[in-house]
């Protein structure tokens, strides 16, 4: 038994030792206290007998430390395998590539006991390797490597071979200048390349600085096992990605189809969508929720494309002829959507997207619903859909000044509006609402910069604009808001109250 291995040994073992010690010592004391008054032959005897008693127990004690120190031997020999089926079963169950990395980076240090893991990957069109994922590096969350770089990872990638390096800074790919840019200190290096199906290079795993010493051949092993089976939910994660892509950006060509029959209602549906993902993000929407939420508020009007364009586009109040079937747009919308095939994760679009004129008081259409019977997802949309439909241009008035908009919102809480997403939207940050309000806008040679509105949330700069006295650091975004909001209007279009 090697002294490094006893030196290693848990303290469970150590302390069972001791215990067995003392108990061997107060045997000991009993038997010797035995053996007063007793004859010689019998002394003799009982000595043996003891000596005995004591060959056996320190065999015992010798076979129960080497027991353990076997279990625990075993132990550090399965823990990667232990670990390769935590990240298997992670991966079958995630689909999000920057999740999928997370969970990738996280076990593959524990597994092989390293400082820092990284997963690298290639983006062929642009001949770059990136990585979400760089623990530790506070500020290098994102970090992009030239595949014909000189750097250790680059290397790998183009030659699809196993790099291990025992000392860094002896090694002439090193570059130094990466550790003085993080403040970190490289001393042993793993990369492995990552290959997908057809046996190219999609990525790179990166460990350093292995505890201990330097990455041994069966630190190797492992770490090609991990990336056979990362490689290749990896590449099903960015096809995964890709087809929501497409999806995500056929919506939004159909929804802009939409809008663009009209030119002043062109962008409606996008900016209600962020609008609406502003007013999710701060309630904290589950993500799932979030993929519903943008893709119901991106697809609210898709019903129009039912409604006759002379009255879409009618310079003046509609008729309550004209209104009838301008509500039928709503559920127009949830019949073209139904026939979509969307995901169990987004089936509930076509319904939450036909839901957003639907009021909490139950007056709204086109089902008339009422309260909590209305999706909250809904209840989000249409407090983005009514903030923008006022401060756009429309055929029969120009943008609505934001004291009576401000008024129209506050007034529609608990009766039109959900007051909670009302409440939530005012406390998005005043650049964040201008940025979307002025997103389809050509008037950017007039826009102050957006940025000085950046401190004050839309709350406060409506109780500004309303005639509230300025703080310090506030004495421009009154004037600076109206003259963006007002730059190019018609001057002929009225407000219609």
């Amino acid at each position: 038994m090697t002294a490094s291995k006893d030196s290693g040994r848990p303290k469970y073992v150590k302390g069972s030792r001791k215990a067995s010690s003392t108990k061997t010592e107060e045997a000991c004391s009993s038997a010797l206290s035995s053996l007063e008054g007793k004859g010689a032959e019998e002394q003799v005897e009982e000595l043996k007998q003891i000596q005995t008693d004591l060959n056996k127990r320190e065999v015992q004690l010798i076979e129960r430390e080497i027991k353990a120190l076997r279990l625990q031997e075993e132990l550090d020999r399965l823990r990667p395998l232990s670990g390769l089926y935590r990240v298997v079963k992670a991966m079958a169950t995630e689909r999000r590539l920057d999740s999928l990395l997370d969970v990738i980076t996280r076990e593959t240090q524990m597994m092989l006991k390293c400082d820092r893991c990284s997963v690298f990957v290639l983006e062929a069109t642009k001949q770059e390797l990136w990585t979400q994922v760089a623990q530790g590096l506070i500020g290098h969350r994102m970090i992009r490597i030239p595949l014909q770089g000189t750097s250790i990872v680059s290397e790998c990638a183009r030659t699809a071979q196993v790099i291990n390096i025992p000392d860094a800074y002896a090694d002439g790919r090193f570059d130094p200048e990466v550790d003085k840019s993080t403040g970190y200190h490289t001393q042993s290096v793993l990369c492995v390349p990552m290959l997908n199906r057809s046996g190219e290079v999609i990525g790179v795993f990166q460990v350093l600085n292995k505890v201990g010493g330097p990455f041994t051949n069966e630190d190797e092993d492992w770490l090609q096992g991990l990336t056979a089976v990362a490689a290749g939910l990896i590449e099903q994660a960015q096809a995964y990605q890709e087809i929501e892509r497409f999806v995500d950006k056929t919506l939004e060509t159909l929804a802009q189809t939409i809008d663009r029959r009209d030119p002043l209602t062109a962008g409606h549906s996008m900016r209600v969508t962020n609008y609406s993902l502003l007013v999710g993000q701060g309630m904290s929407i589950p993500d799932d929720d979030i993929d519903v939420l943008r893709y119901s508020a991106m697809m609210h009007d898709y019903g129009k494309i039912g409604v006759p364009e002379a009255v879409l586009w009618k310079n003046g109040r509609l008729t309550p002829e004209e209104y009838a079937l301008v509500q039928q747009h709503a559920n127009i919308t949830y019949e073209l959507l139904s026939n979509l095939p969307f995901t169990r994760r987004l089936a509930s679009v076509p319904f939450v997207a036909s839901c957003h004129h639907e009021k909490v008081d139950g007056s709204g259409y086109y089902r008339g619903l009422k309260g909590d019977d209305i999706p909250f997802l809904s209840r989000i949309i249409a407090v983005a859909d009514v903030f923008d439909a006022l401060t756009s241009v429309r055929h029969y008035r120009n943008r609505m000044p934001i004291d009576k908009v401000s008024e129209i919102m506050m007034s529609g809480k608990d009766n039109h509006f959900e007051g909670s997403c009302v409440d939530a939207f005012y406390q998005i940050p005043a650049h964040r609402v201008i940025k979307v309000m002025e997103s389809e806008r050509g008037t950017k040679e007039e826009r102050p910069d957006i940025d000085m509105f950046k401190n004050t949330s839309w709350n406060r700069l409506v109780e500004l604009l309303c005639g509230s006295q300025p703080k310090k650091g506030e004495d421009n975004l009154k004037d600076s808001f109206e003259k963006m909001y007002n730059a190019g209007l018609p001057a002929d279009y009225q407000s219609l109250d």
